[in-house]
């Protein structure tokens, strides 16, 4: 059974649509109705229909406007469209935002119970789609793109082939279109609500069947999560992403009851760095712990990393090899160039990760008295490396440890607040501007649109749009009542364009019109 939210502004036709069908045989429940496009989009976020059944000329919002903007919201929501107009190009603009159908007025009851029966049939067969398992040849084709990726991903195959190699060996594969391509590396948990993993290999088509829909991609399970490669052009990735990762969101709770969590890492334009991108991702999912939405881009939390640091780590592994089985020179060499042209950060880092290595090694391959001579013979970087380990030393070393994390964690809740507030800023700034968006202010504080969406309702308990309705409407009060501008004049001001939406939005804010609300505080209004 699927949900249906019926939108249409006038009430006898609405009603008319609602009773008139048999929606249970049609295998639908009507979950609520909306007078206009606004108060749909309300309720879409709070209802989370499975399909919306719309009119298309409406004052205020059209329904190709509701779709366009019903789909940033809810990806996984499907629109059914009712016009008058039996215009192509205006269909093909429609089916670009979820609309399945677009059918053309008059349409008996009977017609439109026929309709839904069909498109139940439709959606259930592209939620087995999603369920199901892949063909022979998919499968046979998916162990050829393992052979190839999974060492990748792992950082165990970067160095067996040259860059110009993996980029043809993914071309053949069909992993990347253009020379021009990047890659970035999404990784999913689905667990209960009650936090058991459930994460298996039938949620690889899901997966690929939901991503695909907007990008090229591959996905594969390990360890326990669904790690995919999707492959853009570099501009296109971000706003590629936004979306499928929303309706994996959405989908997973609808199909499966799972509650799905999200890490999306930073671009890469070289094969070689999806171990590091595939690091980052598994690190920006952990991040959703925070409760602070279901879905992280890396960047979102740690805008000021680059590869620098993780290149670091994949260094030292290359300098153990080379402590195991290499000669001086090529360690002298190696070290040099590796020491070389580093920021201050990077180096501190460099530096403990080299003495670790070295420590490592000889604590594996030598005896413990090797490993005494070793920091005693090189008493100037290791006079803090005490061998005369006690219960003082294992306490401070405990209490750095937990210094660090209250470091993070108050620097975490500083940026969360700072994003916030900034964002508070831009619609303070900007509420004038009728195109002000949720993707503009993230765009502006380089964070994802999703991320910000969590944030703004976990710290505000309100949404974008909420707030930026607010500010418009006390901008709106205090023109009304301090100037003797018109209210067309005023609704311009404040971000409206169309005055008929000015005055609705106004209404609902304030429980009456712009011309009561001038009148019942100073005796008089303007049209």
């Amino acid at each position: 059974m699927y949900s249906v939210l019926v939108v249409d502004d006038e009430i006898r036709q609405r009603e008319a649509i609602i009773k008139s069908i048999n929606w249970e045989q049609a295998g639908f429940s009507v979950a609520g109705d909306a007078e206009n496009g606004i108060e749909a989009l309300e309720l879409l976020e709070k209802l989370e229909p499975d399909l919306i059944l719309t009119d298309i000329k409406m004052p205020l919002m059209t329904g190709l406007e509701l779709a366009r903007k019903a789909r940033e919201i809810r990806p996984a929501t499907k629109l059914v469209i009712l016009s008058g107009y039996d215009d192509f190009e205006y269909a093909q603009e429609a089916f670009k935002y979820n609309v399945i159908r677009y059918l053309l007025k008059p349409i008996s009851a009977s017609e439109l119970t026929e309709e839904l029966e069909k498109i139940k049939v439709e959606m259930d067969a592209e939620f087995e789609r999603l369920k199901s398992g892949s063909s022979n040849e998919e499968i046979e084709l998916r162990l050829k793109k393992t052979e190839f990726l999974l060492p990748l991903l792992l950082g165990t195959g970067e160095d067996i082939y040259t860059e110009e190699e993996l980029k043809n060996s993914a071309k053949q594969l069909g992993l990347i279109v253009g020379d021009n391509d990047c890659y970035s590396i999404v990784v999913s948990k689905f667990k209960t609500f009650t936090g058991e993993n459930r994460t298996e290999a039938h949620h690889i088509d899901f997966v690929n069947s939901i991503v695909g829909k907007y990008a090229l991609c591959e996905s594969f399970l390990v360890n326990g999560r669904i790690v995919t490669l999707v492959t853009s052009e570099p501009e296109a990735m971000s706003t590629k992403l936004r979306l499928p990762v929303i309706e994996l969101v959405q989908s997973a709770k609808k199909l499966f009851n799972q509650k799905c969590t999200i890490g999306i890492s930073q671009t890469v334009d070289n094969p070689a760095l999806l171990s590091l991108a595939c690091t980052q991702a598994i690190t920006a999912r952990r991040y959703t712990s925070d409760g602070a939405g279901d879905i992280r881009f890396i960047n979102d939390q740690e805008r000021k990393s680059s590869f620098e640091l993780e290149n670091v780590e994949k260094s030292v592994y290359k300098l153990e090899q080379l402590l195991k089985v290499g000669n001086k020179n090529e360690i002298s060499d190696f070290l040099e160039d590796m020491l070389s042209e580093k920021s201050r950060d990077s180096l501190d880092y460099l530096i403990v990760q080299i003495l670790a290595t070295a420590h490592r090694c000889v604590s594996v391959l030598s005896d413990s008295d090797a490993l005494s001579e070793l920091f005693t013979s090189n008493n100037f970087f290791t006079s803090r490396l005490s061998f005369d380990f006690n219960g003082q030393y294992k306490k401070e070393l405990i209490s750095l440890c937990l210094d660090a994390r209250d470091i993070i964690s108050r620097s975490q809740r500083h940026e969360s607040e700072a994003i916030c507030d900034r964002a508070l800023q831009i619609i303070n700034d900007e509420y004038m501007n009728e195109d002000l968006s949720l993707t503009d202010a993230s765009e502006k504080l380089g964070v994802s649109p999703n991320y910000l969406s969590a944030l703004i309702k976990k710290t505000k308990s309100q949404n974008f749009v909420a707030l930026v309705t607010e500010r418009r409407m006390k901008a709106a009060s205090d023109l009304l009542l301090c100037t003797s501008m018109k209210i067309f004049e005023v609704s311009q001001k404040c971000g409206y364009s169309d005055q008929h939406y000015f005055s609705y939005c106004f209404k609902k804010y304030f429980g009456m019109s712009p011309n009561k609300y001038r009148e019942e505080h100073l005796g008089g209004g303007n049209v």
